[in-house]
Protein backbone atom coordinates (compact mmCIF):
# COMPACT_ATOMS: atom_id res chain seq x y z
CA UNK A 1 0.00 0.00 0.00
CA UNK A 2 2.86 2.34 0.85
CA UNK A 3 4.49 1.76 -2.43
CA UNK A 4 1.63 2.64 -4.44
CA UNK A 5 0.61 5.62 -2.62
CA UNK A 6 4.30 6.61 -3.21
CA UNK A 7 4.38 5.79 -6.24
CA UNK A 8 1.11 8.00 -7.93
CA UNK A 9 2.80 11.19 -5.72
CA UNK A 10 6.18 10.79 -6.27
CA UNK A 11 6.05 12.56 -9.65
CA UNK A 12 3.64 15.23 -8.20
CA UNK A 13 5.08 16.30 -5.21
CA UNK A 14 8.63 16.21 -3.50
CA UNK A 15 7.85 12.94 -1.50
CA UNK A 16 9.14 10.58 1.40
CA UNK A 17 8.63 7.23 2.45
CA UNK A 18 9.87 5.16 4.79
CA UNK A 19 11.80 1.84 3.40
CA UNK A 20 12.00 -1.60 4.99
CA UNK A 21 10.96 -2.30 8.56
CA UNK A 22 8.44 0.45 9.99
CA UNK A 23 8.74 -0.97 13.44
CA UNK A 24 12.93 -0.46 13.54
CA UNK A 25 13.93 1.82 16.24
CA UNK A 26 14.34 5.22 14.83
CA UNK A 27 13.19 4.21 10.64
CA UNK A 28 10.42 6.77 10.72
CA UNK A 29 12.13 9.75 12.14
CA UNK A 30 15.05 9.08 9.46
CA UNK A 31 11.99 8.78 7.15
CA UNK A 32 11.14 12.08 8.07
CA UNK A 33 14.67 13.53 7.64
CA UNK A 34 15.11 11.84 4.51
CA UNK A 35 18.31 9.68 5.35
CA UNK A 36 18.69 6.91 3.17
CA UNK A 37 20.60 4.73 5.28
CA UNK A 38 20.43 4.08 9.40
CA UNK A 39 23.84 5.84 10.52
CA UNK A 40 26.51 3.51 12.37
CA UNK A 41 27.78 6.19 14.21
CA UNK A 42 27.91 8.85 16.28
CA UNK A 43 29.29 10.84 13.60
CA UNK A 44 26.70 9.66 11.32
CA UNK A 45 23.89 10.71 13.40
CA UNK A 46 25.49 14.23 13.69
CA UNK A 47 26.10 14.63 10.12
CA UNK A 48 22.06 13.59 9.76
CA UNK A 49 21.06 15.99 12.13
CA UNK A 50 23.28 18.68 11.02
CA UNK A 51 22.16 18.45 7.65
CA UNK A 52 18.63 18.98 8.57
CA UNK A 53 19.23 21.97 10.84
CA UNK A 54 20.54 23.93 7.68
CA UNK A 55 18.22 23.07 5.55
CA UNK A 56 15.41 23.90 8.11
CA UNK A 57 17.10 26.83 8.96
CA UNK A 58 18.27 27.95 5.09
CA UNK A 59 15.92 26.71 2.83
CA UNK A 60 12.25 27.41 4.89
CA UNK A 61 10.23 25.58 1.80
CA UNK A 62 12.21 22.38 1.82
CA UNK A 63 8.84 20.63 2.52
CA UNK A 64 8.00 17.02 1.29
CA UNK A 65 4.95 15.01 0.97
CA UNK A 66 5.06 12.15 3.82
CA UNK A 67 3.94 8.11 2.92
CA UNK A 68 4.28 6.70 6.71
CA UNK A 69 3.64 3.12 7.00
CA UNK A 70 3.44 2.69 10.78
CA UNK A 71 2.97 -1.02 12.31
CA UNK A 72 0.40 -1.40 15.64
CA UNK A 73 3.30 -2.49 18.13
CA UNK A 74 2.93 -0.05 20.62
CA UNK A 75 0.07 2.84 20.97
CA UNK A 76 3.17 5.29 22.57
CA UNK A 77 4.96 5.06 18.99
CA UNK A 78 2.02 5.40 17.26
CA UNK A 79 0.22 8.37 19.50
CA UNK A 80 3.71 10.03 19.02
CA UNK A 81 4.27 10.17 14.79
CA UNK A 82 0.05 10.75 14.54
CA UNK A 83 0.54 13.96 16.77
CA UNK A 84 3.40 15.45 14.78
CA UNK A 85 2.58 14.81 11.44
CA UNK A 86 -1.21 15.22 11.73
CA UNK A 87 -2.19 13.17 8.66
CA UNK A 88 -4.21 15.00 5.86
CA UNK A 89 -5.11 10.82 4.86
CA UNK A 90 -5.13 8.20 6.74
CA UNK A 91 -5.69 4.51 4.88
CA UNK A 92 -6.57 1.70 7.03
CA UNK A 93 -4.88 -1.88 6.32
CA UNK A 94 -6.61 -4.96 8.72
CA UNK A 95 -7.43 -4.33 12.01
CA UNK A 96 -6.70 -0.90 14.16
CA UNK A 97 -6.28 -1.43 17.73
CA UNK A 98 -4.74 1.62 18.59
CA UNK A 99 -6.72 4.03 16.90
CA UNK A 100 -8.42 5.82 19.22
CA UNK A 101 -12.08 7.84 18.69
CA UNK A 102 -10.17 11.48 17.82
CA UNK A 103 -7.91 10.32 15.35
CA UNK A 104 -9.03 10.78 12.54
CA UNK A 105 -7.94 12.86 8.90
CA UNK A 106 -9.69 14.66 6.11
CA UNK A 107 -10.06 11.43 4.22
CA UNK A 108 -10.16 8.20 5.31
CA UNK A 109 -9.67 5.33 2.79
CA UNK A 110 -9.70 1.19 3.52
CA UNK A 111 -7.99 -1.36 1.76
CA UNK A 112 -10.05 -4.75 0.60
CA UNK A 113 -8.49 -8.06 0.74
CA UNK A 114 -8.32 -9.51 -2.80
CA UNK A 115 -5.99 -11.81 -4.28
CA UNK A 116 -4.45 -9.62 -6.59
CA UNK A 117 -2.62 -5.44 -6.23
CA UNK A 118 -5.98 -4.28 -7.35
CA UNK A 119 -7.36 -3.63 -3.83
CA UNK A 120 -4.20 -1.57 -3.00
CA UNK A 121 -4.21 0.14 -6.70
CA UNK A 122 -7.97 1.12 -6.21
CA UNK A 123 -6.98 3.00 -3.17
CA UNK A 124 -3.84 4.59 -4.27
CA UNK A 125 -6.18 5.94 -7.19
CA UNK A 126 -8.28 7.52 -4.17
CA UNK A 127 -5.77 9.17 -2.63
CA UNK A 128 -3.93 10.58 -5.64
CA UNK A 129 -7.47 12.28 -6.43
CA UNK A 130 -7.88 13.80 -2.96
CA UNK A 131 -4.48 15.59 -3.79
CA UNK A 132 -6.15 16.82 -7.04
CA UNK A 133 -4.12 14.29 -9.49
CA UNK A 134 -6.83 12.86 -12.43
CA UNK A 135 -7.29 9.18 -12.92
CA UNK A 136 -5.56 9.11 -16.00
CA UNK A 137 -2.18 10.25 -14.46
CA UNK A 138 -2.63 7.70 -11.82
CA UNK A 139 -2.85 5.05 -14.46
CA UNK A 140 -0.04 6.01 -16.46
CA UNK A 141 2.20 5.97 -12.90
CA UNK A 142 0.63 2.64 -12.08
CA UNK A 143 0.76 0.46 -15.41
CA UNK A 144 3.93 -0.60 -14.67
CA UNK A 145 3.70 -1.07 -11.03
CA UNK A 146 5.86 -3.37 -9.36
CA UNK A 147 6.24 -4.82 -5.37
CA UNK A 148 9.06 -3.29 -3.78
CA UNK A 149 11.92 -5.25 -3.60
CA UNK A 150 12.34 -8.33 -1.54
CA UNK A 151 14.35 -8.29 1.70
CA UNK A 152 16.06 -11.16 0.16
CA UNK A 153 16.05 -11.21 -3.10
CA UNK A 154 17.36 -14.55 -5.68
CA UNK A 155 18.25 -13.64 -8.66
CA UNK A 156 20.20 -15.60 -12.02
CA UNK A 157 24.14 -14.61 -13.11
CA UNK A 158 25.08 -13.79 -15.93
CA UNK A 159 27.71 -16.75 -16.07
CA UNK A 160 25.13 -19.28 -14.85
CA UNK A 161 25.29 -19.29 -11.44
CA UNK A 162 22.92 -17.45 -8.67
CA UNK A 163 23.00 -14.39 -6.62
CA UNK A 164 21.55 -13.51 -3.45
CA UNK A 165 20.75 -9.93 -3.01
CA UNK A 166 20.77 -8.96 0.96
CA UNK A 167 21.54 -5.32 0.87
CA UNK A 168 19.48 -3.08 2.83
CA UNK A 169 18.86 0.75 3.22
CA UNK A 170 18.55 0.92 7.33
CA UNK A 171 18.88 -2.55 8.75
CA UNK A 172 19.74 -6.11 7.25
CA UNK A 173 17.32 -8.72 6.96
CA UNK A 174 17.96 -11.38 9.81
CA UNK A 175 20.64 -13.87 9.77
CA UNK A 176 18.00 -16.99 10.30
CA UNK A 177 15.98 -15.84 7.20
CA UNK A 178 19.62 -15.74 4.91
CA UNK A 179 20.55 -19.14 6.12
CA UNK A 180 17.04 -20.54 5.29
CA UNK A 181 17.58 -19.41 1.89
CA UNK A 182 21.30 -20.59 1.59
CA UNK A 183 20.26 -24.32 2.56
CA UNK A 184 17.66 -24.28 0.13
CA UNK A 185 20.15 -23.18 -2.51
CA UNK A 186 23.05 -25.66 -3.20
CA UNK A 187 26.16 -24.51 -4.63
CA UNK A 188 29.87 -22.69 -3.61
CA UNK A 189 29.04 -19.43 -1.96
CA UNK A 190 30.92 -16.65 -2.34
CA UNK A 191 30.69 -13.79 0.08
CA UNK A 192 30.97 -10.19 -0.86
CA UNK A 193 30.54 -7.38 1.91
CA UNK A 194 32.57 -4.16 2.60
CA UNK A 195 34.12 -6.20 5.50
CA UNK A 196 35.70 -8.38 3.01
CA UNK A 197 38.20 -7.76 0.09
CA UNK A 198 36.91 -7.81 -3.12
CA UNK A 199 38.13 -9.10 -6.73
CA UNK A 200 37.93 -6.45 -9.96
CA UNK A 201 36.52 -8.92 -12.06
CA UNK A 202 33.87 -11.19 -10.58
CA UNK A 203 32.11 -14.33 -12.05
CA UNK A 204 29.81 -16.28 -10.57
CA UNK A 205 29.58 -19.22 -12.66
CA UNK A 206 27.19 -22.55 -12.32
CA UNK A 207 27.06 -24.16 -9.05
CA UNK A 208 28.01 -21.35 -7.14
CA UNK A 209 26.50 -18.37 -5.36
CA UNK A 210 27.36 -14.76 -4.39
CA UNK A 211 25.70 -13.58 -1.52
CA UNK A 212 25.82 -9.98 -1.35
CA UNK A 213 25.23 -7.85 1.99
CA UNK A 214 26.00 -4.83 3.47
CA UNK A 215 24.73 -1.21 2.99
CA UNK A 216 22.92 -1.14 -0.35
CA UNK A 217 24.53 2.67 -1.08
CA UNK A 218 27.92 0.47 -0.89
CA UNK A 219 27.41 -3.03 -2.39
CA UNK A 220 24.34 -2.00 -5.23
CA UNK A 221 26.77 -1.86 -8.63
CA UNK A 222 27.25 -6.04 -7.41
CA UNK A 223 24.08 -7.25 -8.11
CA UNK A 224 23.96 -4.54 -11.12
CA UNK A 225 26.52 -6.46 -12.94
CA UNK A 226 26.38 -9.88 -11.98
CA UNK A 227 23.26 -10.80 -12.19
CA UNK A 228 21.00 -11.23 -15.38
CA UNK A 229 18.50 -8.75 -14.50
CA UNK A 230 19.07 -7.07 -11.17
CA UNK A 231 15.70 -5.01 -11.12
CA UNK A 232 13.34 -7.85 -11.66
Amino acid sequence: MREAIYTVLKRHFPTRRNLEAPNAEFVLPLAVLGAQEYPLTGAGWLRILVRSLGRLLLRPPYRHTLVLEIEYTRKETFDYFWNITEPRVLVVCGETPFLSRGQTAGKVFRTKETDDLSGYLEVALKVAQSFGISKKEVQEDLRDFRLPKARINILPAKDGGMIVDATYHYLPPSDIALEEVLEALPGRKIILSPQKDMPENIKVRRGEIAVITGPHRKMWTYPAKLAKSPWT
